[in-house]
Protein backbone atom coordinates (compact mmCIF):
# COMPACT_ATOMS: atom_id res chain seq x y z
CA UNK A 1 0.00 0.00 0.00
CA UNK A 2 1.37 3.41 -0.99
CA UNK A 3 1.08 6.32 1.42
CA UNK A 4 2.43 9.79 1.94
CA UNK A 5 4.35 10.74 5.00
CA UNK A 6 4.25 14.44 5.84
CA UNK A 7 6.79 15.16 8.53
CA UNK A 8 6.41 18.27 10.66
CA UNK A 9 8.84 18.88 13.51
CA UNK A 10 8.92 21.96 15.71
CA UNK A 11 12.38 23.29 16.46
CA UNK A 12 12.90 25.63 19.37
CA UNK A 13 16.08 27.62 19.77
CA UNK A 14 17.29 29.43 22.85
CA UNK A 15 14.95 32.30 21.99
CA UNK A 16 11.93 29.92 22.05
CA UNK A 17 11.16 30.76 18.46
CA UNK A 18 9.51 27.73 16.85
CA UNK A 19 9.59 26.81 13.19
CA UNK A 20 8.43 23.94 11.04
CA UNK A 21 10.62 21.52 9.09
CA UNK A 22 8.70 19.87 6.29
CA UNK A 23 9.39 16.87 4.10
CA UNK A 24 7.19 14.70 1.92
CA UNK A 25 8.13 11.09 1.34
CA UNK A 26 7.80 10.22 -2.32
CA UNK A 27 5.53 7.20 -1.90
CA UNK A 28 2.06 8.03 -3.13
CA UNK A 29 1.34 11.48 -4.44
CA UNK A 30 2.12 12.82 -7.88
CA UNK A 31 4.93 15.38 -8.08
CA UNK A 32 2.60 18.40 -8.23
CA UNK A 33 0.69 17.21 -5.18
CA UNK A 34 3.93 16.71 -3.25
CA UNK A 35 5.13 20.23 -4.11
CA UNK A 36 1.83 21.70 -2.95
CA UNK A 37 1.83 19.60 0.25
CA UNK A 38 5.16 21.17 1.21
CA UNK A 39 3.99 24.67 0.24
CA UNK A 40 0.69 24.34 2.15
CA UNK A 41 2.48 23.15 5.27
CA UNK A 42 4.61 26.33 5.14
CA UNK A 43 1.64 28.74 5.14
CA UNK A 44 1.66 30.99 8.17
CA UNK A 45 5.38 30.75 8.94
CA UNK A 46 6.84 34.21 9.52
CA UNK A 47 10.17 35.95 9.78
CA UNK A 48 11.67 36.35 13.22
CA UNK A 49 12.29 40.11 13.16
CA UNK A 50 11.03 41.23 9.75
CA UNK A 51 14.49 41.19 8.17
CA UNK A 52 14.30 38.05 6.01
CA UNK A 53 15.42 36.01 9.01
CA UNK A 54 14.45 33.18 11.32
CA UNK A 55 14.96 29.44 11.51
CA UNK A 56 12.47 28.55 8.77
CA UNK A 57 13.49 31.41 6.45
CA UNK A 58 17.13 30.30 6.83
CA UNK A 59 16.17 26.71 6.01
CA UNK A 60 14.47 27.94 2.83
CA UNK A 61 17.45 30.14 1.91
CA UNK A 62 19.80 27.19 2.54
CA UNK A 63 18.15 25.41 -0.40
CA UNK A 64 19.92 27.92 -2.68
CA UNK A 65 23.11 28.30 -0.61
CA UNK A 66 22.12 31.57 1.10
CA UNK A 67 21.36 30.50 4.68
CA UNK A 68 21.75 33.39 7.12
CA UNK A 69 22.17 35.97 4.35
CA UNK A 70 18.93 37.88 4.90
CA UNK A 71 18.34 37.69 1.14
CA UNK A 72 14.88 37.86 -0.43
CA UNK A 73 13.49 34.32 -0.36
CA UNK A 74 10.46 34.05 -2.68
CA UNK A 75 12.40 32.09 -5.34
CA UNK A 76 14.30 30.10 -2.72
CA UNK A 77 10.88 28.97 -1.46
CA UNK A 78 10.03 27.49 -4.86
CA UNK A 79 13.38 25.63 -4.82
CA UNK A 80 12.75 24.50 -1.22
CA UNK A 81 9.31 23.09 -2.12
CA UNK A 82 10.71 21.24 -5.15
CA UNK A 83 13.59 19.81 -3.09
CA UNK A 84 11.36 18.67 -0.23
CA UNK A 85 8.98 17.08 -2.74
CA UNK A 86 11.82 15.00 -4.18
CA UNK A 87 12.34 17.12 -7.33
CA UNK A 88 15.95 18.13 -6.62
CA UNK A 89 16.95 18.00 -10.28
CA UNK A 90 13.96 19.99 -11.56
CA UNK A 91 14.28 23.77 -12.07
CA UNK A 92 17.06 26.20 -11.22
CA UNK A 93 18.86 26.30 -7.89
CA UNK A 94 18.44 30.06 -7.75
CA UNK A 95 17.09 32.77 -5.47
CA UNK A 96 16.42 34.98 -8.51
CA UNK A 97 12.70 34.98 -9.36
CA UNK A 98 13.34 35.60 -13.06
CA UNK A 99 15.22 32.29 -13.35
CA UNK A 100 12.04 30.36 -12.48
CA UNK A 101 10.15 31.79 -15.48
CA UNK A 102 12.93 31.95 -18.06
CA UNK A 103 11.58 30.64 -21.39
CA UNK A 104 8.03 30.56 -19.98
CA UNK A 105 5.36 28.09 -21.05
CA UNK A 106 2.69 30.81 -20.48
CA UNK A 107 2.81 34.61 -20.68
CA UNK A 108 0.17 37.26 -20.10
CA UNK A 109 0.81 38.71 -23.55
CA UNK A 110 0.84 35.48 -25.58
CA UNK A 111 -0.99 32.89 -23.51
CA UNK A 112 0.29 29.36 -24.00
CA UNK A 113 0.00 26.24 -21.90
CA UNK A 114 -2.31 26.89 -18.94
CA UNK A 115 -0.25 26.83 -15.73
CA UNK A 116 -0.91 23.88 -13.45
CA UNK A 117 -0.71 23.50 -9.67
CA UNK A 118 2.91 23.61 -8.56
CA UNK A 119 4.10 25.74 -11.48
CA UNK A 120 6.08 28.88 -10.61
CA UNK A 121 4.88 32.24 -11.93
CA UNK A 122 6.48 35.67 -12.07
CA UNK A 123 5.44 39.28 -11.54
CA UNK A 124 7.30 41.86 -13.65
CA UNK A 125 8.48 45.01 -11.87
CA UNK A 126 9.22 47.90 -14.27
CA UNK A 127 11.42 49.54 -11.61
CA UNK A 128 13.67 46.44 -11.66
CA UNK A 129 13.33 45.78 -15.39
CA UNK A 130 12.65 42.10 -14.70
CA UNK A 131 10.48 39.56 -12.96
CA UNK A 132 11.19 40.19 -9.28
CA UNK A 133 8.66 38.04 -7.39
CA UNK A 134 7.56 34.45 -7.75
CA UNK A 135 5.54 31.77 -6.04
CA UNK A 136 3.58 28.63 -6.83
CA UNK A 137 0.22 28.21 -8.53
CA UNK A 138 -2.24 26.44 -6.26
CA UNK A 139 -5.28 26.92 -8.49
CA UNK A 140 -5.53 28.66 -11.87
CA UNK A 141 -8.82 30.41 -12.56
CA UNK A 142 -10.20 32.46 -15.43
CA UNK A 143 -9.63 35.75 -13.58
CA UNK A 144 -8.09 34.85 -10.22
CA UNK A 145 -5.12 32.64 -9.39
CA UNK A 146 -4.71 31.16 -5.92
CA UNK A 147 -1.01 31.19 -5.04
CA UNK A 148 1.28 30.08 -2.27
CA UNK A 149 4.24 32.40 -1.96
CA UNK A 150 6.98 33.57 0.36
CA UNK A 151 8.49 36.92 1.36
CA UNK A 152 5.08 38.51 0.99
CA UNK A 153 2.36 39.85 3.24
CA UNK A 154 -0.71 37.94 4.46
CA UNK A 155 -2.96 40.62 3.01
CA UNK A 156 -5.98 39.30 1.16
CA UNK A 157 -5.53 42.09 -1.38
CA UNK A 158 -4.00 41.34 -4.74
CA UNK A 159 -1.14 43.84 -4.54
CA UNK A 160 2.39 43.32 -5.78
CA UNK A 161 3.99 42.76 -2.37
CA UNK A 162 7.47 41.35 -2.84
CA UNK A 163 8.99 41.98 0.55
CA UNK A 164 6.63 40.82 3.26
CA UNK A 165 6.96 38.90 6.48
CA UNK A 166 6.34 35.27 5.63
CA UNK A 167 4.68 32.43 3.75
CA UNK A 168 1.09 32.96 2.65
CA UNK A 169 -1.73 31.80 0.40
CA UNK A 170 -2.98 34.65 -1.74
CA UNK A 171 -5.49 35.43 -4.45
CA UNK A 172 -3.98 37.34 -7.35
CA UNK A 173 -5.65 38.67 -10.44
CA UNK A 174 -4.40 36.66 -13.40
CA UNK A 175 -3.47 39.87 -15.23
CA UNK A 176 -0.89 40.62 -12.50
CA UNK A 177 1.14 37.58 -13.51
CA UNK A 178 3.64 38.22 -16.27
CA UNK A 179 4.63 34.63 -16.97
CA UNK A 180 4.65 31.06 -15.68
CA UNK A 181 6.79 28.00 -16.37
CA UNK A 182 5.98 24.30 -16.33
CA UNK A 183 8.99 22.57 -14.76
CA UNK A 184 7.06 19.41 -13.77
CA UNK A 185 6.24 17.91 -17.17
Amino acid sequence: MKYVLLTIALLFGSDSYGQVVIGVEETGLAARDRVLAVARASIGQTEKTGNNDGVFVDRVLASVGLEGSGAPYCAAFVRYCYDRAGLRLVGPRSALAAEWVRNPSWTLARGGKQPLPGDPWGIYFPSKGRVAHTGLVEQWGERVVTTIEANTSPSATTGDQRNGDGFWRKKRLRNQLFSAKDWIN
